[in-house]
């Protein structure tokens, strides 16, 4: 009896503990794959910008977007979409072009699985070890990349949006990820750069 009520206790806590919400920032991987077609020429990624009105905290905002830009530069330059990247002091001339990213949505949610506490329960915690989920992972990211040329001129513009719903279980690897959110915040990115970049005039 004693071991039953302390598997409710403790199934009850982890699934009452899930509840979460939060902002994917990062950190931005390696590219899954390399530019189709390089541009010949130099690229800068300017400052990013976060418009999410749900997020409130400038310091958060201003570390984020400082942290995004450069993970976002090398995650450029390793792609290969531009022969190679300007960074400061250094300016952009001649052919050379700017990458301006904003994301206007970074919502993430984490909630217990409906089917995870009965589920665990009536299979004797069963349920769990055969990666059956625990919570579900929600996704609501959004985010616009435009590419200018050295005056200023629009070249290239592109609008993504990343809604996802995903069951997480004990062996999966976004189960105890303590930078949640980034896999699907890197793949929103490399939409955009591949979106723009295809719109980009051959030379």
């Amino acid at each position: 009896m004693r071991s039953t009520s302390s598997l409710l206790i403790g199934l009850l806590m982890l699934g009452l503990g899930g509840c979460v919400s939060f902002h994917p920032s990062g950190p931005i991987g390696a590219p899954a794959e390399t530019a189709q077609r390089t541009y010949p020429h130099a690229a800068q990624i300017n400052e990013i910008t976060i418009t999410d009105k749900e997020i409130t905290n400038d310091n958060w905002r201003r570390t984020v977007s400082t942290n995004l830009t450069e993970q976002i530069g090398q995650h450029v330059e390793r792609g290969k979409y531009f022969e190679h990247r300007i960074t400061f002091p250094a300016r952009v001339e001649g052919d050379d072009v700017v990458l301006k990213f904003n994301f206007s949505s970074l919502d993430g949610k984490r909630t217990p699985h409906p089917g995870y506490f009965p589920g665990a329960l009536l299979t004797l915690t069963m349920w769990i070890w055969v990666n059956g989920p625990i919570y579900v992972d929600k996704y609501d990211l959004a985010g616009d990349l435009q590419i200018e040329d050295a005056t200023g001129k629009p070249l290239a513009s592109s609008h993504k949006t990343l809604n996802l719903r995903q069951n997480t279980g004990l062996w999966d690897s976004d189960y105890a990820n303590g930078a949640l959110g980034s896999t699907q915040l890197t793949q929103l990115v490399e939409s955009l750069l591949k979106d723009a970049t295809s719109q980009l005039p051959r030379q």
